[in-house]
């Protein structure tokens, strides 16, 4: 399964266990995946249309603004690894400290142009739907 290259998102869906679907940043959120020969794997996802932050610093921006801007943002990279139908992301940078030397496990489904990894998390299923670039 070739997933060398760049994939831009499609969607990014959550199905809860009741069959309730949300999309955490909007139906029209932007993303890039990206997979290179040697193994590392980065991925971003923001909510689209975001404001950017007030002046020159962002170091200078109120707390309410800062917190948008990481609650409206996703982000790690590290190593991958393809292993049977899945996809093993060894995260070793994040926007998200927690997410750091975790292994991040999707379920892996390439067709041509379109990548779909999907995992399972307190009960609720996330979807991505990739296209690549």
């Amino acid at each position: 399964m070739d997933l060398v290259g760049a994939w831009r998102l499609v969607e990014w869906r959550i199905v809860s266990a009741g069959g309730r679907v949300s999309h955490p940043f909007g139906a029209d959120a932007v993303g890039l995946l990206c997979y290179t020969p040697d193994g590392h794997m980065s991925a971003t996802i923001a909510r689209a249309g975001r404001s950017p932050l007030p002046g020159v610093s962002p170091r200078k921006a109120p707390p309410e603004v800062l917190a948008e801007a990481f609650t409206s943002f996703f982000a790690y990279a590290g190593r991958y690894e393809i292993r049977d139908g899945y996809v093993a992301h060894d995260v070793e940078l994040s926007l998200n400290p927690a997410f750091v030397g975790t292994v991040q496990i999707r379920e892996l489904n390439a067709d041509g142009d379109r990548l779909v990894l999907a995992a399972e998390e307190d009960g609720r299923w996330h979807t991505l739907i990739w296209k690549r670039s």
